[in-house]
């Protein structure tokens, strides 16, 4: 196959796949799908992305091997999103413990500051 003949059959199974997925969340209650919000994002983005095209034709090719591309990129997508969040999550803390710039845009809660400290209002 071409490349251009790769990208078109992998983007008429990934827009299977999508449909069908979103087919499946429709029947959902609210609760369900703001637990998955997540995956549901996740998703999304990676069936825009693939559907884009201009990625390397043997990954392409590779991924029309599986019945269902969109979930195998998607579930890889998220293993990967959660690896990184150890360290994102740790920096995003340290900053606002560091700069405490946060204190001036939300609000304090009196009962957990320092003693030494007032809350300004």
């Amino acid at each position: 196959m071409d490349r251009k003949e790769i990208e078109k059959k992998l983007r008429r199974k990934l827009e299977g796949n999508y449909r069908t997925y979103i087919q499946q969340l429709q029947i959902k209650p609210a609760a369900d799908l703001i637990e998955q919000a997540a995956e549901i994002a996740a998703a999304k983005l990676v069936f825009e992305e693939l559907c884009d095209g201009g990625y390397n034709p043997e990954y392409q090719e590779y991924l029309l091997r599986f019945q269902n591309p969109l979930e195998v990129v998607r579930d890889q997508w998220l293993n990967e999103q959660r690896t990184a969040i150890d360290d994102d999550m740790e920096h995003v803390l340290w900053t606002i413990a560091d700069t405490k710039d946060t204190e001036q845009d939300h609000e304090l809660d009196e009962a957990f500051l320092p003693p030494e400290r007032e809350v300004r209002l």
